[in-house]
């Protein structure tokens, strides 16, 4: 049957309508999608190369938690979040150990350059949470290397684990001055027995024993074998700020037989560690951890 005008018509104009529609679909597909076709891999979705990870939670999580316990507290080693340690832990400190370790301990050089894993950046990451300094991270480029550079900016970062409290007045120097020494034979030792009676006995006993629970005796620290792991400077940290997350008071925290405990002073502090490090006697001097 012949066609007719009204058809011919529209078999003109179906094939390019059905195009212009075909191409209106695309390209709202195109346009929602992001210019990225279904099944495009997003950038933003490529895993970032792990001397590039700039997250403070990402790189405690790897490289801290492990030994200092997921948010900074309870794990096998000295706490990290806590608020006396943080204030009063020079920042340099902080750099310095996170960077090179600890010399017969198991603190690990984080530094590439001593071995470790963490560039400069990362360092200065942790080292800005951890003192509570918020920061900012400057992207720059270097002869054509890109690399980025953290600095301290009140408007920048907020640390995770918030600011750093206020030094508390008479709080001992988180290291001995300079030049003192732990000089047993001056006697220094023998007024640590004083200051060990008034201060950690009740919880230790009289001569670092323990305490008799039952049938088992708890918080011992009269061991050799345990205090040749320990440094001065670590026995003069847990002296000044305690375990709060084990329930070991601080310098100025209430003792159980004395709510208003008179606070240790810097003195006080270093007879303490000379008459604990002389409970080392047993141990060889090689194996003693010294900072």
């Amino acid at each position: 049957m012949p066609m007719t005008t009204t058809n011919t018509s529209r078999a003109k104009w179906d094939r390019p309508a059905l195009r212009l529609t075909a191409l209106c679909f695309v390209a709202s597909v195109v346009c929602f999608a992001g210019c990225n076709f279904p099944g495009q891999p997003n950038p933003a979705d490529r895993p970032i190369p792990a001397d590039q990870v700039l997250s403070f939670s990402i790189l405690y999580g790897q490289n801290c938690a492990g030994c200092h316990g997921a948010s900074g507290k309870l794990g096998p080693a000295p706490p990290l979040n806590d608020e006396l340690f943080r204030a009063i832990v020079p920042q340099a400190e902080v750099e310095d150990v996170v960077t090179n370790g600890r010399h017969k301990s198991l603190m690990p050089a984080f530094a590439k350059a001593s071995g470790g894993t963490l560039t400069p950046t990362q360092i200065q990451v942790l080292v800005h949470e951890i003192k509570g300094i918020p920061y900012r991270i400057d992207a720059k480029c270097d002869g054509g290397m890109a690399s980025a550079e953290v600095l301290a900016d009140p408007s920048g970062t907020a640390p995770k684990w918030g600011p750093v409290a206020k030094v508390p007045d008479g709080v001992p120097a988180y290291r001995q001055s300079a030049g003192a020494g732990y000089d047993m034979a001056t006697g220094s030792s023998g007024q640590g027995v004083l200051v060990f009676s008034r201060a950690c006995a009740v919880c230790h006993g009289k001569d670092g024993q323990g305490i008799a629970d039952g049938s088992k005796t708890r918080r011992t620290i009269n061991d050799p074998v345990t205090l040749k792991l320990i440094s001065d400077q670590l026995l003069r940290r847990y002296l000044i700020t305690g375990r709060p997350d084990l329930g070991m008071p601080n310098f100025a925290g209430p003792r159980p037989d004395s709510p208003h405990f008179q606070p240790l002073t810097d003195q006080e502090i270093s007879d303490l560690v000379a008459h604990l490090a002389s409970w080392r006697q047993t141990a060889a001097p090689n194996d003693i951890v010294k900072e």
